[in-house]
């Protein structure tokens, strides 16, 4: 049996470990674009303001690809995929046979269609390549704007502004991290970031990348101009799907799969950034990871469902911490408490009586406890009956 997984973040990893796990003698291929072994994506923002060898964020070294009898063909080009005749065309003409079929391709930066975007210093941060290229060019620069207030941007703007750099951050919302947190908590944690020095431009876009070869500012759709000597485009992500093209493989906003993660085509399934489950396409280490065992399971013959998780949000920076799980924007009601001795705030979403949604800001002890309400759906109506603090209900659930 030969299994051939294109992709080697980890989604791919995951259903190598699998697939050997259960089949000890099957060939195992993973094909990537990349130079580099399967690395931690979700430490790259991180690692701009630190010292580091590409090693250090290998998941594993090549060592344990022996162990395991994994091939890799890495700075392999996938040019199309042959489902009639079960092939792989990859770069030079050559293609490879398969037996089972993963596609893990990710995804890549969506870079908007902005004026100058081209222009020298400007950069998105997706990949090892990426961040070693962006950490070389801001060793000269004073001034450097992030383009998005999501996780990824803000990551990346405090990982900047620890290497003593004045850091600009544009949201087009007229508020920080709008996909996880209500107005109130996104409001508390601006004004923190602000006194902590990092320079907020709320509810405005980048209208023009300013500079002839080389980034000297940024134009704002209000027609303000920042100095900065490099932008980092931090505007989310699009699946990978241009080795599609000719297949009979269905997709949408990612490739269809079914909860046991396979396509439309026998033998071919998806997991990862690049794979669309009832849906949704999520962009995230650990659902990428959770799909990718799925697939490697079902791939050497097993039966197992892929289910969606509730999707939880935690974030570390600026000496305050974030969680935000489920739905906090589409509710019944809410119970929610502020304190500003501590710099702590609390919110609980409820819709028919059941917790559906929290945030919680610098006290992450609770985090668990409203994570597992929403996963269970705990009925508070008795709670909300005796008008319970935020507090108060927490220690109930």
């Amino acid at each position: 049996m030969r299994y051939v997984i294109i992709g080697n973040g980890t989604a791919g990893l995951s259903a190598s470990e699998e697939i050997r796990k259960k089949d000890e003698t099957a060939e195992i291929i993973i094909i990537s674009e990349e130079k580099f072994l399967t690395y931690y994506r979700i430490k790259l923002s991180e690692a701009i303001s630190k010292d580091f060898t590409d090693r250090e964020l290998f998941v594993h070294d090549r060592d344990w690809y022996k162990e395991k009898n994994i091939q890799l063909m890495l700075e392999t080009r996938v040019e199309g995929i042959d489902t009639d005749n079960k092939k792989v065309k990859i770069s030079g003409n050559d293609s490879i046979e398969y037996d089972k079929l993963l596609i893990a391709t990710g995804s890549r930066s969506f870079i908007p269609p902005i004026e100058g975007k081209e222009k020298t210093g400007v950069f998105a941060l997706r990949s090892l390549k990426d961040l070693n290229e962006i950490k070389k060019f801001l060793k000269k620069c004073k001034t450097v704007t992030v383009l998005g207030g999501g996780l990824l941007g803000l990551e990346a703007a405090w990982a900047i502004k620890k290497l003593e750099k004045k850091v600009h951050v544009v949201e087009f919302f007229p508020q920080l991290l709008p996909r996880q947190l209500d107005e109130d908590t996104s409001e508390m944690f601006g004004d923190i970031l602000d006194e902590k020095g990092l320079n907020l431009h709320l509810g405005v876009s980048a209208k023009e990348i300013v500079g002839e070869e080389y980034v000297i500012g940024v134009k704002l759709s209000d027609n303000t101009t920042i100095e900065t000597d490099a932008v980092l485009i931090s505007a989310g992500v699009r699946p990978r799907l241009e080795i599609l093209d000719g297949t009979n493989i269905i997709y949408d906003k990612g490739i269809k799969v079914d909860n046991h993660m396979k396509t439309n085509i026998e033998d071919v399934f998806s997991a990862g950034d690049c794979a669309e489950v009832e849906g949704q396409v999520i962009g995230l280490w650990g659902i990428s990871s959770g799909q990718g065992k799925v697939a490697g399971k079902n791939m050497a013959g097993e039966l197992e469902e892929y289910k969606l998780p509730e999707l939880t949000t935690m974030l570390r920076i600026a000496d305050s911490s974030i969680f935000s799980a489920g739905d906090i924007k589409d509710y019944d009601t809410s119970v929610e408490q502020e304190n500003e001795e501590d710099n702590t705030r609390y919110k609980i979403c409820v819709t028919d009586g059941k917790i559906t949604g929290g945030v919680v800001f610098n006290d992450i002890q609770k985090a668990a406890k409203i994570k597992k309400a929403i996963e269970q759906k705990k009925d508070v109506t008795k709670q909300l009956d005796e008008k319970m603090t935020v507090l108060q209900l927490i220690e109930t659930i």
